[in-house]
């Protein structure tokens, strides 16, 4: 199974080279990966990149691209057996999920040109449509961002059909990206905590207990969180430049400590989030040149305006 060959590759030249085409080995290889995909969640689930070491990292690292690899080999095997039903519209969901969470945006962006609105419309099976809207709109707003024009024109390619004006889906993604716009850093942070979105993909907002990742709603629900945790990031860097910009000096008084948390989302609302407090956020801002202490002034930085 691990060299089964590639329908695009052999074009079916190479001995079993049309083999994937085959329901029943479509259906073993699938099998194959997700033992697998079992496989490295035990062995890496529980930690995070921090804790591994540059060799660990990178054989993580390569595991995972080696699992986005599998998948592939068996999407064109679907795409060119024609295969629309349950089973195919899986495997495609599947490979969206892993993509994501393995932060591999071209390989995320390809995956959705064939599921939306392709396989969706040809598929007797609805599988879970709306959570791969709101992957698709996530990850325009993360791949163009600041600019949202991409976000734009892929949300008027799925009204009506995947999203309804009405939908409580359309409200959140338009408010988020909204909220994005206007640099309202309250609102958006209201807005990207999973209280706000949990329930449009059909999971309760997450506890304290690290997900499994073991079944599909949990793959589903950690690609979702996975793009809002990297949106937070960038809407994250903005509004420290706006910051930069607007103070000369910032003090690290209880008040002030607990709006900087506040405003920069330093405090992660996911589960197995690493949460990274207002005193090493400044002092990686003073490692990159942003920020100094202030010379006899205890517990204040001088900002470095932004050239």
């Amino acid at each position: 199974m691990e060299f089964i060959a590639s329908v695009s590759r052999s074009s079916g030249l190479e001995k079993d080279g049309s083999a994937l085409k085959d329901y029943k080995v479509q259906e073993d290889y699938r099998a194959f990966i997700g033992e697998k995909l079992e496989a490295f969640w035990r062995r890496y689930d529980e930690r995070d990149m921090e804790m591994l070491s540059e060799s660990e990292a990178r054989q993580k690292k390569d595991s995972q691209e080696n699992i986005l690899i599998l998948l592939r080999k068996l999407r064109e095997g679907l795409f060119s057996a024609n295969r629309t039903d349950a089973f195919a519209l899986e495997g495609y969901e599947t490979s969206l999920y892993l993509s994501v969470i393995f932060d591999s945006p071209v390989q995320t962006t390809s995956i959705l040109s064939h599921l939306i609105p392709d396989l969706y419309n040809s598929s007797a099976s609805t599988g879970n449509r709306l959570t791969s809207a709101l992957i698709l709109c996530l990850h325009h707003l993360i791949a163009s961002y600041p600019s949202q024009q991409s976000f734009h024109d892929q949300l008027k390619r799925l009204i009506p059909n995947f999203l309804e004006r009405s939908s409580e889906a359309h409200a959140w993604i338009i408010s988020l990206a909204r909220s994005l716009r206007s640099i309202n850093y309250v609102k958006f942070e209201e807005l990207s905590r999973p209280s706000s979105f949990s329930s449009l993909i059909g999971t309760p907002p997450p506890s304290n207990q690290k997900a499994s990742h073991l079944a599909d709603n949990d793959l589903a629900r950690d690609a979702v969180y996975a793009l809002v945790k990297r949106l937070r990031t960038k809407a994250r860097d903005k509004t420290w430049i706006v910051m930069r910009s607007a103070y000369r000096e910032m003090s690290a008084t209880t008040e002030t400590r607990e709006w900087l948390t506040r405003t920069l989302l330093l405090t992660p609302p996911f589960p197995g989030t690493k949460i990274v407090t207002m005193d090493e956020w400044m002092a990686y801002r003073s490692e990159d040149g942003h920020v100094r202490l202030k010379e006899g002034a205890e517990g204040k930085w001088l900002v470095n305006k932004p050239r």
